[in-house]
């Protein structure tokens, strides 16, 4: 290859992401991570910052009225793109073709599912009794339609892990979502306004990927492509469905048997400890996958990349989703006002869940990039049939027993993390080393809040000044009680703030 052709593929993105580059693949990793905590960070500040803001201007029924419409809304987005992203991303070789191919099918699925919306929505103001609910659906089915153009590009910028590029499109569109919805809401249109926000969000997303890739779909489709990934195709779609059911039978259930009131104090809590899986993991997840597929036929690299990124997963999202626990009786009365405080019990639950879900994350990329999405299939059957036994026995008891039970079966994810470890030769043994000494120093934390809770309550304080006063005893007591159980982690962090620079 001529100097000049070698530039000119390294210039044009789309011919770049044809093939895997593991060259400097550590560094690329480590600045992606580095994009990703930064996104993390400043994705809660803007969502917190908006959320304490639209708390106060709307009502928990509003958000519940949001969260029924979203349960049939994320039934639809099970199809979009139905893994095809994930197959350009895995794939050691890709062409223009199969681009072009996943393109036009990713917008097909996504007109399908815009109309597929729009009449789910009179069924969904029947199931839930609520006519606001099929009026909210009939304007997010545009969603649907907006997000199937974004998919090839974002595989290319996945392929290639320009991370850089992906967090500020990201941090631009939240913020559009975020400053719609405030003003919407500010000018009195109530639950619309979320509505509002997100469809806005939607098309700006679609303008950003479209300048960020130069990628230009042909008049053209590879059919026997689809086909020939038919199975692994089938095998994402069912994951992704379990992962329906499993984060939507417990709105289901409660916005059905208990009201959009109760649904939208349920909703609130579990949107925060979602925060933890949203923001840091599953983001995670997307910046390893490629990493881990990129070097799936080089075992001991693979393994020893696994625990390191394991290692410094777990020792984040423990503490994050355990103090959203421990502090939940300062923070919602602070980020949400006093018509909220029935969050707090299942906040208080929900937050040691998602530390358990957020921390054993790193496995499905790995069941992705060793292409054994049906074994993941297989054993997120299992966890889904636990998890609807689990919010059905629990429901008559009320918020606090649905999220208890949430909370119990969240457990069974260390059993699909350690089978993920074992595709790779690492054993039980391996699971303790990632996720032991974090969970231990972050139930330390917890127990040392509720020690100091005994006595702050009675100090006269700020609502504000107590939750900041908490929240760093809890930073401090837990950085500590990680060191004293392994002073590697010091030195991973520091290994990592080094290849940032």
């Amino acid at each position: 290859m001529s100097k000049l052709a070698a530039r000119h593929k390294r210039d044009d993105p789309v011919r770049a992401s044809f093939s895997h580059n593991t060259a400097n693949l550590g560094q690329r990793v480590a600045s992606g991570a580095g994009f990703t905590f930064l996104s993390i960070l400043l994705k809660t500040v803007i969502t917190l910052g908006s959320m304490a803001i639209l708390a106060r201007l709307l009502t928990p029924a509003d958000f519940g009225y949001v969260a029924m419409a979203a349960v049939i809304a994320e039934l639809a987005a099970l199809f979009g793109g139905f893994g095809l992203g994930n197959l350009l991303i895995q794939r050691p070789k890709i062409n223009r073709l199969q681009l072009d191919t996943v393109f036009w099918a990713s917008a097909a699925l996504g007109m399908l599912l815009a109309t597929g919306v729009f009449l789910l929505s009179f069924f969904a103001s029947w199931l839930f009794k609520e006519p606001t609910t099929g009026d909210l659906l009939r304007i997010m089915c545009l969603i649907f339609a907006f997000g199937g153009l974004t998919c090839a590009q974002e595989a290319i910028l996945f392929r290639l892990m320009r991370f850089r590029t992906v967090f500020w499109i990201q941090i631009a569109t939240i913020t559009m979502r975020s400053l719609t919805a405030i003003g919407f809401a500010m000018l009195g249109f109530g639950v619309w306004s979320l509505i509002v926000g997100s469809v806005a969000a939607s098309i700006f997303s679609v303008i950003l990927y479209a300048i960020a890739v130069p990628y230009r779909p042909r008049f053209r489709f590879h059919a026997p492509y689809l086909t020939s990934t038919w199975k692994v195709s089938g095998s994402y779609f069912g994951s992704g469905f379990l992962y329906y059911i499993q984060t939507n039978i417990d709105l289901l259930l409660i916005g059905r048997s208990l009201g959009s009131t109760a649904l939208g104090f349920y909703q609130n809590a579990r949107a925060l400890t979602d925060e933890v899986r949203g923001r840091i993991a599953m983001p995670l997840q997307r910046v390893l996958f490629p990493a881990f597929s990129a070097i799936q036929t080089d075992n001991p690299r693979l393994q020893t990349s696994v625990i390191k990124a394991g290692r410094l997963l777990a020792a984040v999202i423990f503490p994050i989703g355990i103090g959203l626990s421990a502090v939940a009786v300062e923070l919602v009365p602070v980020l949400y006002g006093p018509q909220w405080l029935d969050m707090i019990p299942v906040l208080g639950m929900l937050g040691i869940s998602a530390a358990i879900k957020g921390s054993t994350a790193i496995a499905t990329p790995l069941y992705n990039a060793k292409n054994r999405v049906a074994l993941a299939f297989k054993y997120n059957l299992i966890g889904t049939a636990l998890l609807v036994a689990g919010v059905v026995i629990a429901l008559p008891y009320g918020l606090e027993a649905i999220a208890l039970a949430v909370t119990l079966v969240s457990a069974y994810s260390l059993v699909t993390f350690r089978i993920g470890l074992g595709l790779i030769g690492l054993g039980t043994k391996h699971v303790f080393q990632i996720l032991g000494h974090p969970a231990l120093a972050s139930f330390a934390m917890w127990l040392a809040i509720g020690g100091l809770r005994h006595f702050s309550l009675s100090w006269a304080v700020h609502p504000v000044a107590l939750l900041a006063l908490h929240v760093l005893s809890g930073a401090v007591i837990y950085a500590i009680a990680l060191h004293l159980l392994s002073t590697q982690y010091l030195r991973d962090f520091s290994e990592l703030a080094r290849k940032l620079r």
